[in-house]
Order: C-alpha cells, then sequence, then structure tokens
C-alpha cells in the first residue's frame, strides 16, 4: 500500500507540473499575442500617420502660395476698405487646409483673368477664387470641385419686366471679365438672333462688385453670377436687388493646381479630411452658407 501511495503521489506531482506547464504556455501565448498586437497597432497608427503628414513638395518651405481675385465675397474679399488681410469662406477653407500641412497660407492677389496663368510662372501653387471647374480649364490645369453652386440672374429690384436672360434683349448685361458667364451670354445671343431677335449688349468689367454696381446705378439691365456672389450683394443694399431666374444646372467651385497625380491626390485628401472631422460644415455655417454646398463628388471625371 505503501508502494502504491508513492506512486499515485508521484503521478499527481507530474500531472500537476504538466497543468503549470500548460497553463504557462497559455499565459505566454496570450502575451505573445498582445504584444503582436500592440506592435502591429503601433505599426498601423504610425503608418496612419506617416499619410496624415504627407504634403504637396511646393509647401515644403512652410508657405502655401494661393492666387485669389480677392474681390468674391464671401468667398474671399477685404472686410473693409484699406484691410490687409482677406476674409471669406474660401480664406478659411485655404488655411485650413495649410494648417494640415504645416504651412501658412500666403495670398497673392490679382485679376481673376490672370489667376490660372499665374500657376505656368509659378508665382502661386494654388487658385482660389470661387473659380468653376470646367472642362477646358482641366485639359490644362488639375482641379479639385468642392463646392456646389446656382447660376443666378440678378436685376434691380424695381425690374418687374426682366424675368429670364431673353428678356436682356437689346439691352445691355454686365458681365466679370474672364469668367464662363461671357459663353453662356454668347451663346444665348445666338440664340436671339436665330429667332430674330435683338442681342444683348454684353459690357465686362474686372471684378463682381463692379458689375452689381452697373446695375444699382442704372448702366445694366442685369448680370449673371453665382448664388453666393447674389446673396452677400443683396444683403449689402437691402432690398435693391432680385433673382428673377436661378438655372437648373449645379456648378462646382474647385480649387486648381499644376498638373501632378501626387499633388492633385493630396489637396483631394485634404479636402476630405476637412470634410470628414466636420471642419468644413463649420465654416459653412459661419459664412452663413448652405450645409449641403460642400456634399459634392471631388472627382472631375
Amino acid at each position: 500500500m505503501k508502494g502504491v501511495r508513492i506512486r499515485l503521489h508521484r503521478n499527481s506531482i507530474q500531472e500537476a507540473k504538466k497543468g503549470n506547464i500548460a497553463m504557462m504556455t497559455a499565459i505566454l501565448g496570450t502575451r505573445t499575442t498582445l504584444l503582436a498586437g500592440t506592435m502591429l497597432a503601433v505599426l498601423f497608427g504610425a503608418g496612419n500617420s506617416l499619410a496624415g503628414d504627407q504634403k504637396p513638395d511646393f509647401v515644403s518651405g512652410g508657405v502655401l502660395k494661393v492666387c485669389t481675385s480677392g474681390e468674391f465675397p464671401p468667398m474671399e474679399y477685404y472686410e473693409n476698405p484699406g484691410d490687409k488681410d482677406l476674409v471669406g469662406f474660401e480664406v478659411d477653407v485655404i488655411d485650413a487646409i495649410a494648417k494640415r500641412w504645416g504651412a501658412k497660407a500666403e495670398y497673392v492677389v490679382g485679376d481673376f483673368k490672370g489667376l490660372l496663368p499665374s500657376l505656368d510662372s509659378k508665382r502661386c501653387d494654388l487658385v482660389a477664387s470661387g473659380i468653376l471647374i470646367t472642362p477646358a480649364r482641366l485639359e490644362k490645369y488639375d482641379g479639385i470641385p468642392y463646392f456646389g453652386s446656382h447660376v443666378v440672374m440678378v436685376t434691380a429690384a424695381s425690374d418687374t419686366e426682366t424675368k429670364v436672360p431673353a428678356d436682356v434683349s437689346g439691352k445691355v448685361m454686365a458681365i466679370e471679365a474672364g469668367t464662363s458667364y461671357e459663353k453662356m451670354v454668347a451663346d444665348l445671343n445666338v440664340e436671339l438672333e436665330s429667332s430674330g431677335k435683338a442681342p444683348i449688349q454684353a459690357q465686362t468689367y474686372p471684378s463682381a462688385s463692379g458689375v452689381i454696381e452697373q446695375i444699382l446705378v442704372g448702366r445694366a439691365t442685369a448680370t449673371i453670377t453665382q448664388d453666393t456672389t447674389a446673396a452677400y450683394r443683396m444683403l449689402q443694399v437691402s432690398g435693391r436687388l432680385s433673382i428673377p431666374y436661378t438655372y437648373d444646372e449645379s456648378e462646382n467651385y474647385g480649387i486648381y493646381l499644376r498638373k501632378s497625380d501626387g499633388d492633385r491626390q493630396m489637396l483631394k485628401e485634404a479636402i476630405e479630411a476637412l470634410q470628414a472631422t466636420g471642419e468644413m460644415k463649420t465654416i459653412l455655417q459661419k459664412w452663413n452658407l448652405p450645409e449641403t454646398a460642400t456634399d459634392v463628388s471631388h472627382d472631375v471625371n
């Protein structure tokens, strides 16, 4: 019996040892798995951080040069005469993009017609000036659409006769030089003349404010512009302007840059990040713009 007890005791010790070894193996395996998971998380986190830190070469010096007309409220404008700093919705957007790239935005103000050519001369690296994305412009430059807007016709509030663009037949329409509205008037004139009506007398001016002024002083019957501009001007001169006609098509403002697949992708990602974090919505609210205005595709195909 004593021998049997000894054997049983030894067997119990061996089984206990086996159990301890299995337990230790399980613990070590768990810790190894957790350690591996932690290492992977760190690696992926670092990868995401590196991806977020990517920026175009043209901001490597900490400055993002942006060409703008500075005359397109509420997108970008000088709030008071003599101000040195631009304000506006698009200024806030560009400032936010520059911040993501670890840079500070520097605005180069010039005539609208010369903005895109300034990319060629490297006077600036981006163009942001309430500029529409068009196939013709995309042939030479890259552009990311990010803000949807409608085109409208603006008249004096006292004008009850001009209800559609064709009603401006034989009269003066003021148009901002270098914009796509010039072609819209030219196309309409082809239709008017083919139906035996007098063409519209298109007169161009260098700024949006100059165009609106022509209507206010009675030199022009109407103008074609974006709903954003019209809304801002109507607030400035309450009760003096009207929007009798809104075009069906929605057009997209965009930010242009020199052709580069990599730079275009980084700009697109920066804009999408502002959308994802809700920062873009906050900027829209600040300027009393529709919260859905930036819910547009950032692709051009």
